[in-house]
């Protein structure tokens, strides 16, 4: 199986991990098209993404 280097849209931060078949990235992922596609999935995706930058700033606040 090839290897990506590109960032997985929905599991931020992780390397895509070409979880569909066919999908050679992000660009082509089955996922991230049904994701980005439904309002819903979208505005919930939207919120965790946010909620995880705000946790990474708090973390990088209190290391300081």
């Amino acid at each position: 199986m090839p290897k990506s280097s590109a960032k997985c849209p929905i599991r931020p931060g992780d390397p895509c991990s070409l979880c569909q078949p066919g999908a050679d990235g992000p660009h082509n992922c089955g996922l991230v098209y049904l994701v980005m596609d439904d309002p819903d999935l979208r505005e919930a995706w939207n919120q965790n993404r946010q909620e995880l930058r705000r946790k990474r700033q708090q973390d990088g606040a209190a290391a300081s």
